[in-house]
């Protein structure tokens, strides 16, 4: 399954945000019939990383959509490959 990068920024309060808010967040991706194989808390320009896998853009866009209303952030996500294709894709050039 294609991979996904998302950085969020809160935009709200994050009192309330733990690991019942983080329950919700898995049901929207298993939804969209992704899984999540990362998350990250940030210091920094951004407060979340997360890497997770969909069967394609549009399921990517809808759950992370929905995920940043749940946690009420902005997003910004990027298709990603592993650094192995991503060096194949260099030779082939």
């Amino acid at each position: 399954m294609p991979t996904y990068i998302t950085l969020y920024n809160y935009t709200g309060s994050i009192k309330g945000g733990g690991p019942e808010r983080f329950e919700k967040v898995k049901q929207i991706v298993a939804e969209e019939k992704g899984e999540i194989l990362h998350v990250f808390g940030l210091l920094g320009a951004y407060d979340i990383l997360s890497v997770s896998e969909f069967p394609d853009n549009r399921a990517a866009m809808k759950a992370i959509a929905k995920i940043g209303n749940l946690i009420s952030a902005k997003t910004s996500t990027m298709a990603a490959i592993e650094r192995d294709d991503f060096l194949k894709l260099l030779t082939e050039l």
